[in-house]
């Protein structure tokens, strides 16, 4: 049995790189303990820094190890439950849902500034500069491609790691009124909603009030 497994987040509406590293570990079925660390309030920092290095979050502890980026905590989540496949068992399917993560992890920076995570946020968006547009659809077609070859739900069948990785874009398509014409991706959308942990998420994010007690 995996034991001492700390996973440190930040707040649950905004956060999206939280949200990630918290997907997957729920999706493991590994026992962990959840630590949130309100972000932007004058206690911040300093709660930070006894649990991740960079001072950022998500940090997975376990026991003297820390490991603080999103996917190297994902791909450490995976190996301690292989019995889970996180990652698509075809290597061909695991290659390119690795290709997915990894383009997610490191790119559409065009869609994190103009669209930034806030599950709580309701508008139509008025203006979408062209680079996020074509951000945009790449995401969507990019899920496309996977759900065609896959027959879904998920986008390489099973919830998983790339799953995970793009759950934040669904809530930002929502929250901002974007305008999806692809089937396939609205119901993959309604799906990634619709999954046990991604409501759970949500659900604790809308409804979350931070004190001075969080940090004590």
């Amino acid at each position: 049995m995996i034991r001492n497994l700390k996973l440190v987040i930040g707040d649950k509406n905004l956060s999206s790189w939280s949200m990630r590293a918290w997907l997957v570990a729920k999706a493991s079925g590994l026992d962990f303990e959840e630590i949130l660390v309100p972000l932007d309030q004058p206690e911040s920092k300093a709660a930070l820094e006894k649990y991740s290095p960079s001072g950022r979050v998500p940090c997975l502890v376990h026991d003297d190890l820390r490991i603080w980026d999103s996917l190297a905590i994902a791909e450490y989540l995976a190996e301690l439950s292989p019995h889970k496949k996180l990652w698509p068992v075809d290597p061909t399917d695991r290659a390119l849902a690795r290709s997915y993560s990894a383009e997610m992890h490191s790119g559409f920076s065009n869609v994190r500034s103009q669209l930034s995570m806030d599950i709580r946020l309701k508008m139509e968006i008025r203006h979408l500069i062209p680079s996020t547009i074509s951000e945009i659809d790449r995401i969507i077609y990019l899920w496309s491609e996977a759900l065609k070859k896959s027959g879904g739900p998920f986008l390489f069948g099973e919830f998983g790691i790339v799953d995970a990785f793009y759950a934040p874009v669904v809530f930002r398509f929502n929250s901002y009124g974007i305008k999806i014409q692809s089937e396939a991706a609205l119901r993959y959308m309604k799906v990634i909603q619709d999954q046990s942990f991604v409501r759970s998420w949500a659900e604790a994010g809308r409804s979350e009030i931070y004190s001075s007690a969080v940090f004590k």
